[in-house]
């Protein structure tokens, strides 16, 4: 199979990145690993929706799908659990995401707009005279003139180039999901000692209940779930019976490839760089930087060889915003100003 630009990865980087591509005019192959892993309760802070429309087209977000956020709940600070109402923000509602029904509606906009759906998984890359020659899992084989690398925090096509990936934390998540009872429509966040707690609603009477740490704090890792979820003041009351959960643990460091493009190959999402989860920024960076890889991939393969300069610079400048973020809310968190995960997240970049 050949192809003008292989989207190695189909979650919301690399369809948007796929559509844009193929809206262009490009041959657009978008390899979808069905066992990659995505995030329960992801979602998109107001003023997103306008992104989405842009990069999919409308229509994607619905409530037949998935649940307008009215507000967010926060204990950070202070023990008082403080909600913001989005009916104040001139931007309007946020969304909560059935993830998995978001990415496959993005896969199919994808191939309505041209691109040829491939499921499989990357399993080598090698340079070619005109481009790059890649061998799937299965051994099938496709020449491809671009890559972009959506394949996720695996960064499976900038770890085989050799990049390296530099990591800024070693944040964990337990994640579990459970029942719903509680009728609040928005995330719901508490900060404790070693961490901090959230809880958001999923679409079909569900709900997701993570806690956040360091890998070294974890201690005695899933065991404790039952321990640390019975210490909270919040969540207890809001998740119920989370107690008898089963959570798996999910790496959610803040990392950033130290190369974010080259000769023929970009990569976008969570391959170029992951986010705290804190800052609510993943999916949404993911798809504006995706379609614009997409974009750029037209301007490089027609020679422009300062096609990524501006979208290399915008995303550094969106890290380093993200980080400034970070470093706010841990000064924001002062009942555990001595403890390690929020010692580490003040100094952080001074």
């Amino acid at each position: 199979m050949r192809c003008d630009l292989l989207v190695a990865g189909a979650g919301p980087a690399g369809a948007a990145a796929a559509i844009a591509a193929a809206g262009r005019g490009l041959n657009v192959v978008l390899l979808h690993d069905a066992r990659a892993a995505t995030w329960a309760g992801e979602s998109l802070p107001p003023g997103m929706a306008g992104l989405v429309d842009a990069a999919f087209g409308p229509g994607l977000l619905d409530e037949d799908r998935h649940l307008v956020a009215y507000g967010t709940r926060a204990a950070w600070g202070s023990d008082d659990l403080v909600e913001t109402d989005f009916l104040a923000n001139p931007l309007g509602g946020g969304w909560l995401l059935d993830r998995a029904r978001f990415d496959a509606d993005a896969r199919a906009r994808a191939a309505a707009a041209g691109a040829t759906m491939l499921e499989g998984r990357l399993e080598g890359i090698a340079a070619a005279s005109d481009g790059w020659d890649i061998t799937l899992r299965d051994s099938r084989r496709i020449a491809a003139r671009f890559i972009l690398d959506a394949t996720g925090r695996a960064a499976a096509v900038a770890r085989r180039l050799g990049t390296g990936r530099e990591v800024f934390d070693r944040q964990v998540a337990l994640v579990a999901t459970l029942d719903d009872a509680d009728p609040y429509r928005g995330t719901s966040v508490e900060a404790v000692a070693d961490g901090w707690w959230y809880t958001t609603p999923l679409p079909g009477g569900r709900r997701v209940l993570a806690f956040l740490t360091d890998a070294g704090l974890l201690g005695d890792g899933t065991a404790g779930w039952a321990r640390r979820f019975e210490m909270t003041q919040h969540m207890r009351r809001i998740a119920g019976a989370a107690a008898g959960a089963a959570p798996r643990i999910c790496p959610a460091e803040t990392a950033a490839e130290r190369t974010l493009h080259g000769p023929r190959w970009c990569a976008a999402g969570d391959a170029a760089m992951t986010f705290d989860p804190l800052s609510s920024q993943g999916i949404s960076a993911a798809i504006l930087m995706g379609a614009r890889a997409g974009a750029a991939v037209v301007e490089a393969l027609a020679g422009e060889t300062s096609a990524f300069d501006d979208w290399a610079e915008d995303y550094r400048t969106l890290q380093g915003e993200t980080a400034d973020l970070g470093r706010h809310y841990a000064v924001l968190e002062t009942r555990w100003r001595d403890a390690p995960f929020w010692a580490r997240r003040r100094m952080a970049g001074t």
